[in-house]
């Protein structure tokens, strides 16, 4: 099946959905983590939106639809000697999907989040339309649609920028006694792309604890050499605290927290080394992963455990977050000092500073020093960090739903971060407005689904619709 076949019927299934019902995918995945009321009417056809159309290795770019995952894009990249500017963690998570979400990686200190991979996007808006958008046509909807999580339209083909890579990825692991020297190192590394007179391709980090923090930093390289594999019974974030340097292949770096689901493996005994031996190679990946996560919350599995032995309930706390980088140790010693979950992940970012796409931007954003990307706006040439913390905390006697969550929010707002959309949120509709482009996503909003036929963000976001 081509493109046109693909989008015609995509197209007849969306006029099939009665106006009265709620316009979603049909898909089998998601890496969202926010549970949302049943829908009964079927979801749009996305049959053939899965494939890699074509690699154009001269402009070094690719053409996919919406659908399809990282996995399959990069399996047709690496064999050219290319890959996406960011190739976010999980294998599963599609190219449209992180468009509209926000996707980040060890590349984000240099290449920003995934937004910046797209040249050129094909969008099925509210309106029933499909809209070709890139810097120059429609930009405002090309600009606005990065965190608008199908809510102004879904992606069906993407024009994605790729740039040269090596066979390999040598890594020096660095140990840090403090945050507060974690984040100055950080800081100077993304800045001059360079530690020890060494350059840096890849940056992320992990804090184990107050006293225990390491910055891994990769450099490309095509010497050959031996290389290490986790992907069977050795497990990589344990690496990171167990030796200084190591070397992978560049397919396996940039899949080497798939297979572990970064550490949320050991939820499910998968890094027992009995269980491990026993758990089929093959399935030792994160879509395995988030469908035992699925289960659970459809049965209710751990709270059932919680109660059966006497213990309160559990809540949620999957979040990702972005501070500013002389924020990280503020926030981060205030994680481990008020939030029972470890280790956490670190992530520097920086959107790149780009004249050309400030001034084609929204007409709202044009000329002025405004974020390029609006509705999730952190200023170009600005570092950030992400962290990121994925597990569960007890519910205490009398608290609120989402108690723990709530505080993160308020600590991430007071230390001028964000957070991203894909799990549970609790803002008002005052402050969600404010930190995720209220007036400029009801413009886009109001003319690419005049009908309302999409869920507003607000009420996919928070309300959980």
């Amino acid at each position: 099946m081509d493109y046109t076949e693909a989008v015609e019927r995509l197209l007849a299934s969306y006029r099939s959905i009665p106006r009265s019902a709620t316009v979603r995918l049909a898909k089998k995945t998601s890496n969202l983590f926010r549970t949302r009321q049943a829908v009964n009417s079927p979801g749009l056809d996305v049959t053939g939106l899965d494939r890699l159309f074509a690699v154009d290795t001269e402009a070094m770019t690719a053409d996919v639809g919406g659908m399809c995952t990282f996995e399959h894009l990069v399996a047709a990249t690496l064999p050219h000697g290319l890959a996406p500017l960011v190739v976010p963690q999980l294998k599963t998570i599609t190219v449209g999907g992180a468009i509209t979400g926000g996707g980040i990686e060890s590349t984000s200190f240099r290449n920003g989040l995934s937004f910046e991979c797209m040249a050129e996007i094909d969008v099925l808006i509210g309106a029933g339309e499909i809209v070709t958008a890139s810097p120059t046509d429609n930009a405002d909807l090309f600009y606005g649609f990065p965190n608008s999580y199908g809510t102004l339209g879904y992606a069906t083909r993407v024009t994605v920028k790729l740039e040269r890579i090596k066979p390999y990825v040598a890594l020096r692991h660095l140990r840090f006694g403090s945050v507060v020297d974690l984040q100055d190192a950080l800081a100077t590394i993304v800045n001059e792309r360079r530690h020890d007179g060494v350059p840096v391709d890849y940056l992320d980090g992990v804090v184990f604890s107050r006293s225990e923090s390491y910055l891994t930093l990769g450099r490309l390289t095509d010497e050959p050499g031996g290389t290490s594999d986790y992907t069977g019974q050795r497990i990589y974030y344990q690496s990171i605290r167990a030796r200084s340097t190591d070397r992978l292949t560049i397919h396996d770096y940039l899949w080497r927290w798939d297979t572990d689901w970064f550490w949320c493996s050991r939820a499910f005994g998968a890094q027992q080394p009995i269980i491990r031996r026993l758990w089929p190679k093959r399935l030792l990946r994160s879509s395995v992963y988030w469908k035992l996560v699925a289960l659970d919350r459809r049965f209710d599995i751990a709270n059932r455990l919680e109660r059966l032995h006497k213990r309160p309930p559990l809540e949620r706390v999957v979040q990702d977050i972005e501070v500013p980088v002389g924020n990280t140790a503020a926030f981060v010693d205030w994680f481990l000092d008020t939030i029972p979950i470890e280790p956490v992940w670190l992530c520097p970012l920086q959107l790149p500073i780009d004249p050309a796409a400030a001034n084609a931007g929204p007409p709202a954003n044009a000329g002025t020093a405004e974020p390029t990307w609006p509705l999730y706006p952190i200023p170009p040439g600005r570092t950030y960090v992400n962290v990121g913390f994925w597990s569960v905390v007890p519910v205490q006697p009398g608290q609120i739903e989402g108690a723990t969550n709530r505080i993160i929010e308020q600590k991430v707002t007071d230390l001028g971060g964000h957070k991203s959309l894909y799990s549970d949120a609790y803002y008002s509709p005052e402050e969600f407005a404010e930190l995720y482009g209220g007036e400029t996503y009801a413009k886009l909003k109001a003319y690419y689904d005049p009908e309302s036929r999409l869920l507003d963000l607000y009420d996919k976001a928070v309300r959980r619709q």
